[in-house]
């Protein structure tokens, strides 16, 4: 028990420093007028969208599902009106390495029909943990579209859950300021922003794949939601 303890308060202070270290950036972005700012509010949308999912016990990502996942991509969308909207929209994605911890975060742009039916337009923000070697392809793929073989379930939204789902390619959690109903993925386009990739990293031999070998170093407003992630997946 006391293990267990330790480890809830752990990953409570890696919430902690990971709100934390998302003002930080905001803050010297804002200053300084960093080219780069925009990218790095994207890392920081995503991780105050993961420490909001964490901080409610009824919503948090139970660890299995960091554990047993080969990667994940957090997206935001802005979806069109009607029953099936259009969407469009970015994301960073983390692959799992050997070692079980996560990469740096490679950037992404999203298009295509809505993660999840929608009523009305709205922002979404979702995180998908890539549970197979397929859907992990979604992180290295220049343009690859989730269609009906890659089988996405909506995850239980509590961290007391240690139900396992060996059969789901992606497993969903999501927030939305409109109307959601279902879970698909089919039809959403992901593909690399390789300006974003090339600009942010500053250097125009990166890709998602350098950057998920270690070839780059690993920017500081990714790092609270990284440790929050590997603590969670030992």
């Amino acid at each position: 028990m006391k293990m267990k303890t330790n480890r809830h308060h752990a990953i409570q202070l890696g919430l902690v420093a990971l709100a934390l270290g998302a003002t930080y950036v905001f803050a010297a972005g804002d200053a300084a007028q960093d080219p780069k700012l925009d990218l790095n509010k994207e890392i920081c949308a995503a991780a105050n969208f993961y420490s909001s999912q964490q901080s409610n016990v009824t919503t948090a990502v139970p660890d299995w599902v960091v554990s047993q996942a080969k990667g994940v991509i957090i997206i935001t969308r802005v979806s069109g009106a009607l029953i099936v909207g259009g969407t469009s929209g970015t994301g960073i994605g983390m692959n799992k390495g050997a070692d079980g911890k996560f990469s740096a975060p490679a950037f992404y742009t999203v298009g295509g029909a809505s993660i999840g039916l929608q009523i009305g337009g709205g922002t979404t923000r979702t995180i998908a943990f890539l549970m197979s070697d397929k859907a992990l392809n979604t992180l290295t793929d220049s343009k690859f579209v989730w269609s009906g073989n890659v089988r996405a379930v909506a995850g239980d939204q509590s961290s007391q859950s240690t139900t396992t789902n060996n059969k789901a390619d992606v497993i969903l959690y999501q927030q939305s300021s409109g109307l959601d109903v279902g879970a698909t993925v089919a039809g959403t386009q992901v593909s690399i922003d390789t300006a974003g990739n090339q600009n942010y990293y500053d250097s125009a031999a990166t890709t998602p794949t350098t950057i998920f070998a270690g070839q780059v170093t690993t920017p500081d407003a990714a790092k609270p939601l990284l440790a929050v992630l590997d603590k969670q997946a030992e």
